[in-house]
């Protein structure tokens, strides 16, 4: 092998696929181990990025990013490259100082992951199975490891640190402060195990080098609506100029990528200083965007349900502009309801409704939905079951809302309620299913039964590529869809799968 890189960027195997060529699948790999065997859930599901001579071809968005700054701050591009773990042996070696891994949910222990494995209880979830097994490969046991990116404070006790042979946690924004730490790792000065990253004006964040999964690319950063068990809501919002935007997409469509997903915490409010939308600086970037030759495909990450209920005509502006792309037959996004209970609104999330009162949030839901749906979008919708102060009437609050929205094309995802470090809720107890009553095994199974029907029909939209590999994402499913229909109706009538209630092992924790 020539020289190696000096700074090798990766995330563990859960973080670098494709998942066949859908959004949604992503969320499998914060599935437990144990449902599928591991050959066929990786063949099936997260099979890994194309590689060229060791480098990802398709990488995470942050990866990209943070390669792009080092880029523009005096490190060359052979120093630095984008690596899949399963391209270690080839990319690592003697002049290799530093490995930086992005981590979303290193542990497992988010509200999708810990919900998915504390109900199966099949296994470990594979995104931590595949952090460790990351973490102690001896090629990574000569270089100087930094961990990051939004999942890097699960990992920062010291003590963890230790067991994990993590040299530094980088915590926040990195696209200023990590060129700067490595720099100096390399000249031999001290840096702290904890790196505190800083605000980056838009103007200090980088055009990205080369394509991300998917062809996601950042528009906005923070939310602004201060949601208490959320860690964006509290960020300031800053927006990036349109044409920044526009010369990401380009990078992906050069790579031959022909999506254009947007990531933001609310796309519809893109450009906007205030909890209202901007329409005109909406419509002018999907316009934009649309309009670069060679995307054939529009996704947005996130939108908030309130601006959708108080801009109706925006959501039908983009709807139109974005169906008439050849390949864009429904427009996929992810959203929140969190909870059907006003008083809990008014608690934990006052802005999520504004500029109207929590008071009217089941109207807001029902309606901005409804109007959605209609409109050709189809939304995943997370819940958070057993937020703090919760009582058994909000949660039958939150079943009300629900069945209103069963012949809709939304799919609700329960999760629950875990107190993340660098929430509003830190301190707070996490829900386990050991805390579940009645009233949440019945709210449990009926978004199963409406999802897994839901998924049957969209099914062969979501799974794309070659014949055998439809047929097989086809019968996979089918048995995962049948597996969760009989699930549902053990659930419906307010008590726990036998199953779950005769097991022993929780894999909540993580064994390290």
């Amino acid at each position: 092998m020539g020289h190696s890189p000096t700074i090798i960027l990766t995330a563990d195997e859960t973080m670098m696929s494709t998942y066949r060529g859908g959004m949604f699948l992503g969320f499998s790999t914060c599935a437990p181990q144990g449902i599928l065997p591991d050959w066929l859930f990786f063949y099936a599901f997260a099979p890994p990025v194309k590689r060229e001579k060791g480098r990802a071809v398709y990488s995470d968005l942050g990866l990209r990013t943070l390669e792009a700054s080092f880029i523009r701050d005096g490190f060359s591009e052979e120093e630095v490259a984008v690596v899949h773990p399963l391209d270690f042996k080839k990319m690592i070696g003697d002049e290799t100082r530093i490995v930086a891994i992005g981590a979303h949910d290193p542990l497992g222990i988010n509200p999708p992951t810990s919900t998915f494995v504390d109900i199966a209880r099949t296994g470990p979830p594979y995104n931590r199975i595949k952090f460790l097994e990351l973490m102690r490969n001896p090629l990574l046991s000569d270089a100087t490891t930094i961990v990051g990116g939004k999942g890097a404070w699960q990992v920062s006790d010291p003590a963890v640190m230790e067991k994990l042979r993590i040299d530094h946690i980088h915590m926040g924004m990195g696209e200023i402060s990590m060129p700067r730490a490595c720099r100096q790792i390399l000249d031999g000065e001290d840096v702290p195990s904890i790196i505190q990253g800083e605000d980056v004006p838009v103007d200090r964040i980088p055009n990205i080098l080369r394509p991300t999964i998917h062809g996601l690319v950042e528009i906005s950063r923070g939310c602004g609506r201060g949601c208490a068990f959320c860690t964006p809501g509290s960020l300031r919002v800053v927006h990036k100029p349109v044409d920044h935007i526009v010369r990401d997409v380009e990078v992906n469509v050069r790579a031959g990528c022909t999506s254009a997903l947007l990531h933001s915490e609310d796309m519809l409010r893109y450009g906007s200083r205030t909890i209202a939308a901007d329409p005109e600086k909406v419509v002018s970037l999907v316009d934009r965007v649309v309009a670069i030759e060679g995307v054939e495909s529009f996704a947005c990450s996130h939108i908030a349900l309130a601006t959708a209920y108080h801009h109706p005509e925006l959501v039908d502006q983009v709807s139109e502009r974005v169906l008439a792309l050849p390949k864009t037959s429904w427009i996929g996004s992810q959203t929140g309801i969190e909870t059907g209970s006003p008083r809990l609104m008014e608690q934990h999330m006052r802005g999520k409704s504004l500029p109207a009162k929590p008071n009217i949030w089941h109207d807001i839901v029902v309606e901005s939905l409804s109007h959605l749906s209609d409109s050709g979008w189809v939304l995943a919708c997370t819940m958070v079951v057993g937020l703090p102060g919760e009582t058994e009437e909000d949660v039958l609050m939150t079943q009300e809302l629900v069945d209103e929205l069963k012949d809709l094309r939304v799919f609700l995802v329960p999760m629950n309620f875990v107190a993340m470090g660098d929430s509003g809720l830190s301190l707070a107890e996490s829900f386990t299913m050991e805390k579940m009553t009645p009233a949440h095994w019945a709210l449990l199974g009926s978004c199963i039964e409406h999802d897994v029907r839901l998924a049957r029909g969209l099914r062969d939209a979501v799974y794309t590529g070659s014949w055998p590999l439809r047929v097989l994402g086809r019968y996979v499913s089918e048995k995962l869809i049948r597996g969760g229909e009989e699930f549902a109706r053990s659930l419906k009538g307010g008590t726990s799968p036998p199953e779950y209630s005769s097991s022993t092992k929780s894999y909540l924790i993580p064994d390290l």
